[in-house]
């Protein structure tokens, strides 16, 4: 009977609302809750990307920082007039460890072949400097390369933001204050210092001439085997001009350089080189060397344990500078989009 009345009711209702001009609004289908799996597992962004390689970029930094103080040790213990046997040999390692990844095809090699001019030239004339200054003040001097990159993009016709010229000289500025350190560096100029500068500015062409080669190599591993194979047939060419590679005075290089050249080999060159070809196809070359820039800080910070060597009042300010411009740089990359270059502004 209750049933029957509000039928009755109902319809009632129904005329009356019709007599009127009104009819009740479509019902809406309520919307479907966003995806938890969708959002969670979302396309990386080309920022993130940028972030990630920064970050690896890092890591091959630190580890570079590294090099200076077990060359300098190495070179220390044996002498001068072994700088070129330990590139040669430490390449040499580097190039049998990467044996696996050799490219198959003629532009990876011919990329290679350019890279190891530059990779060659960097490293020689910086192990050669080494037998004549300390290794904090060779570290320091090396990274002027994050000048000499934005000038050398600048004569080649790129428009440099502003974010990443501000971000070099406060890096230069840090590099100089070490450099003028004192009690860092401990004294005149050495003509080793002239040699850092020098590879600073082959360290710039390498990282320059790095981003093309790695975006048209077939692989980066095959790009660091090919880099690492010439740097040693010019490096191992450079040493036979010394006369000292000789038939009839052929032995192995003292124990001290075989150690130090296995272990530079297979981190600082090897395994390093092979995640910067990964890293610089997402991160400009003005970029990556403000990030190459903490090199000297890394550096210092080895060199203090295993060499003793100190930094005094201007060699911290200038490790706070470079600190902050490599810092920065990684903010500006943070907010880049998705459809920019990601070369901050």
């Amino acid at each position: 009977m209750a049933n029957l009345r509000m039928q009755r009711w109902l319809i009632a209702l129904s005329i009356i609302t019709s007599a009127h001009g009104y009819a009740p609004p479509p019902l809406r289908p309520r919307p479907a809750p966003p995806s938890r799996r969708l959002t969670r597992y979302a396309a990386p962004t080309r920022s993130s990307d940028a972030q990630k390689a920064v970050s690896t970029l890092a890591f091959v930094t630190a580890a570079w920082g590294t090099q200076h103080s077990v060359a300098k040790a190495a070179l220390d213990s044996v002498g001068d007039g072994h700088a070129l046997e330990l590139t040669a040999a430490r390449f040499l390692v580097a190039a049998l460890a990467l044996a696996n990844f050799r490219p198959k095809d003629e532009e990876t090699w011919r990329w290679g072949c350019e890279l190891g001019v530059w990779s060659f030239l960097g490293f020689a004339l910086q192990t050669i400097g080494l037998e004549t200054t300390t290794a904090t003040r060779s570290a320091f001097l090396l990274y002027l390369n994050v000048k000499f990159v934005p000038l050398l993009e600048l004569v080649n016709g790129k428009t440099l933001p502003r974010g990443t010229w501000l971000s070099a000289f406060a890096a230069l500025s840090g590099t100089l204050l070490l450099a003028a350190d004192s009690d860092a560096v401990g004294g005149a100029w050495a003509p080793g210092d002239s040699l850092s500068v020098l590879a600073a500015l082959a360290s710039a062409c390498f990282i320059i001439r790095l981003e093309p080669a790695s975006q048209k190599a077939s692989s980066p591993e095959g790009l660091a085997s090919a880099t690492a194979l010439a740097t040693s047939v010019l490096a191992f060419l450079a040493f036979w001009q010394t006369g000292r590679f000789q038939s009839s005075e052929l032995t192995l290089p003292p124990s001290e350089v075989l150690v130090a050249a296995l272990y530079l080999g297979l981190v600082p060159s090897a395994l390093c080189g092979y995640l910067q070809t990964i890293a610089q196809k997402t991160v400009p070359p003005s970029s990556a060397a403000v990030v190459y820039a903490t090199d000297p800080l890394w550096a210092a910070f080895f060199a203090y344990f295993a060499l003793h060597e100190r930094l005094g009042p201007a060699g911290l300010s200038g490790a706070a500078l470079i600190a902050a411009a490599a810092f920065g740089q990684n903010l500006l990359l943070r907010d880049c989009d998705v459809e920019d270059s990601c070369d901050v502004e």
